[in-house]
């Protein structure tokens, strides 16, 4: 028996939009499993960073890897997972000075090994003073070179316990015994947000440069590790322009990209969760049905099937899609937003019109993101996208140029990164680095492609050149909020020029 579509809207729930606050079992049954992502549990890719914006799944995968590792393998492998805040110096109580790169290097190298320790005392209730299981002289390190990792801090643990353990001799053998069962494990080492409160500082540009190096030395020179990093797509260029070695290190890179398609299957996942948890039935497909047939066919009992978009119409995912900015966790929101909007509306399916109501509000969480997102970057990062109220959705550059001199450097001298802007141009810069403004190239058959600070980082940084004359476009989720204009000078000129 099939159920009521107006019933299946209002239980429905499109769950956790952090994927850093899921559960496992939540995890493994709503995580889209592109196939790039396969190579991230292939053991012999001993390191593997993963870049992306905010919101687009750095998170849900540490914790997908996390998850699918436990599943895998249980207890013959140790699964450290920690934020990039996790591994401050002052955490370790580390306070010897740095001045060389390898000094930085050798430092980090501790603070991994550390972090291992601590997992094994933890697991064992060692009577260690903490110090004593973290601490691992940077001289100890060279006598790990071709050795098992967790075998080797194992065997160092084995000769602290005796002259430390203050229990009975025979609990301290116990101990040396249990520290056995760690030998020949190996370490998934994961860590998200390495990047959490970068702000360019030369001292900041070494230690996150340092860190990968580390990583490749004991990668090379121990056994029995794995590193899986994630950090915001805008930093890696910078620091991969910072220290040349790391051209060695691109080939471990990997950029998080959503298609339309991922979204399709993301909003399919989390319905078919939802109606299977609820045991909600719907009209079945025949079994000849694609997948593609049988995603459509659970989107659809909860949004309109198609709709009118740029004068072309569409499915309802795409214009998720593009609002979203290609990130998973803003249209989870979106749809929450236009989802309310449908119920108060006592409607039966999420339409175009919910989504138009629900436009400007969540254009304004959008703009919160941002600016909380970049706020430690440049503190005027408010008011430079405020300065864009009422602009043109599509300008050129001289256009850009213009309206930022006239709408922000002629009343504000913002500082971005610890420097004075010097020209409207760095302004422009950072907000492509941002993702306020993309780079539109139109096409000769009337079509367009996109291009990000990722694809193009050198886009609006040189004064001498135009960049091939690409149009600049204020993207679409930001424009409501900001009354963005929808017929832009560009499109008009050339109108009157077709004329």
């Amino acid at each position: 028996m099939t159920t009521n579509p107006n019933q299946i809207l209002k239980r429905i729930d499109f769950g956790n939009e952090a994927g850093d606050d899921v559960q496992p079992s939540e995890v493994l049954n709503f995580f889209v499993e592109q196939s790039s992502f396969e190579k991230f549990l292939n053991p012999t890719k001993s390191i593997l960073l993963a870049t992306a914006k905010k919101g687009v799944g750095k998170s849900a995968l540490i914790r997908w890897i996390e998850a699918k590792i436990q599943e895998e393998h249980g207890d013959d492998v140790i699964v450290i997972s920690c934020k990039g805040s996790d591994l401050v110096r002052s955490n370790f109580k580390l306070s010897s000075e740095l001045k060389l790169p390898n000094d930085y290097i050798r430092d980090w190298m501790v603070r991994i090994c550390a972090l291992v320790n601590r997992h094994i005392g933890a697991e064992l209730n060692l009577a260690l003073r903490d110090d004593a299981i973290t601490l691992v002289e940077s001289a100890e390190l060279d006598g790990f070179k071709s050795r098992n990792l967790v075998s080797a801090l194992t065997d160092r643990l084995r000769k602290l316990i005796p002259q430390q353990a203050t229990v009975e001799k025979l609990h301290a053998t116990n101990e040396i015994e249990l520290l056995k069962r760690f030998d020949g494990k190996k370490v998934w080492f994961l860590v998200d947000d390495l990047d959490a409160t970068y702000q360019r500082t030369p001292h900041e540009n070494l230690e996150l440069s340092t860190f990968f190096s580390a990583c490749r030395y004991l990668a090379a020179q121990v056994t029995g590790i794995n590193f899986r990093i994630t950090m915001r797509t805008d930093v890696w260029p910078l620091i991969r322009r910072f220290d040349e070695s790391l051209d060695k290190f691109e080939q471990y890179v990997h950029d998080i990209t959503w298609s339309q398609a991922d979204f399709r299957t993301l909003l399919y996942k989390r319905i078919r969760y939802q109606m299977n948890s609820l045991k909600i039935e719907i009209s079945l497909l025949p079994v000849y049905s694609t997948e593609i047939e049988i995603e459509e066919h659970y989107v659809n009992q909860i949004f309109e099937t198609r709709t009118l978009w740029n004068n072309n119409e569409r499915p309802m995912y795409q214009i998720i899609y593009t609002l979203s900015y290609h990130r998973p966790r803003w249209a989870i929101q979106l749809c929450k937003f236009a989802q309310e909007e449908a119920i108060r509306e006592k409607q039966g399916l999420i339409t175009k019109q919910h989504i138009d109501a629900v436009w400007g509000e969540y254009g304004r969480k959008r703009i919160s993101d941002l600016i909380a997102e970049h706020k430690h970057q440049c503190r005027d990062v408010e008011e430079l996208i405020n300065g864009f109220r009422g602009a043109e959705r599509r300008m050129t550059r001289d256009e850009l140029i213009l309206w930022i001199t006239n709408h922000i450097t002629n009343h504000l001298s913002p500082v971005i990164e610890g420097k004075p802007v010097k020209s409207p141009l760095d302004i422009a810069h950072f907000l492509f680095r941002l993702g306020f403004v993309v780079a539109r190239a139109e096409k000769e058959d009337q079509g367009y492609e996109h291009y990000f600070f990722a694809d193009m980082p050198d886009f609006l940084s040189s004064r001498t050149n135009q960049d091939f004359g690409i149009i600049w476009e204020i993207h679409p989720c930001y424009r409501q909020a900001l009354d963005i204009q929808k017929l832009n000078q560009y499109q008009q000129k050339r109108r009157n020029y077709a004329r």
